[in-house]
């Protein structure tokens, strides 16, 4: 399955990231309250943002959106239409068990509906193309991130007990609600 290198929705436009977009995410990954239920602590350091965003361009360069072929998967910045300004990521990744969807949205967009409306937009992009499951994970005091699965869409398949951890919040893993969306089963004849 090849991705697009562009999605609109009817606010949004998600695009491959640039080598421009340094200076936002160097904003978006410091800031604390952004990546409190992320995998990574805030990035101060300028050159690791520049070796991950270099990372993706390449992917893009390289496979143009082929989640077949890329393991880290790809990213997408997310763009409102009436401004272009800058609010997130969006990160699509295929696994063994569907593909899976990560992001981070900038402070000053949230509770606008943007990361729901990002997060729908490619999730039916991918079920509408051959996918028959798209999913997501989040820590369970992550309300924010549950809230965007359930208006995509998603539905809270279960808790996964001590199955993360999230170095802003501690050393002891953590527990994690699994969201997904999927196709309806088939029927045998």
């Amino acid at each position: 399955m090849r991705l697009p290198r562009e999605l609109e929705t009817e606010r949004l436009r998600l695009r491959a990231p640039r080598p421009d977009d340094q200076g936002f995410l160097e904003g978006l990954f410091s800031d604390p309250g952004v990546v409190r239920f992320l995998s990574f602590e805030p990035v101060t350091e300028p050159e690791r943002i520049r070796a991950m965003l270099s990372a993706f361009t390449a992917a893009w360069a390289r496979h143009g959106g082929d989640l077949s072929v890329e393991k880290q998967g790809f990213l997408y910045l997310l763009e409102r239409r009436s401004d272009r300004a800058t609010l997130g990521t969006l990160g699509v990744r295929k696994e063994t068990y569907g593909y899976e969807l990560s992001y981070a949205l900038a402070r000053s967009a949230w509770g606008h509906g943007y990361m729901p409306e990002a997060v729908r937009a490619v999730a039916d992009w991918l079920l509408a193309h051959g996918a028959w499951r798209v999913f997501a994970t989040c820590h369970v005091d992550n309300t924010g991130s549950q809230r965007v699965l359930e208006k995509a869409g998603f539905e809270r398949e279960g808790r996964m007990r001590r199955y993360f951890t999230f170095p802003n919040l501690g050393p002891e893993p953590a527990d994690g609600y699994l969201y997904a969306k999927v196709t309806p089963a088939r029927r045998s004849p």
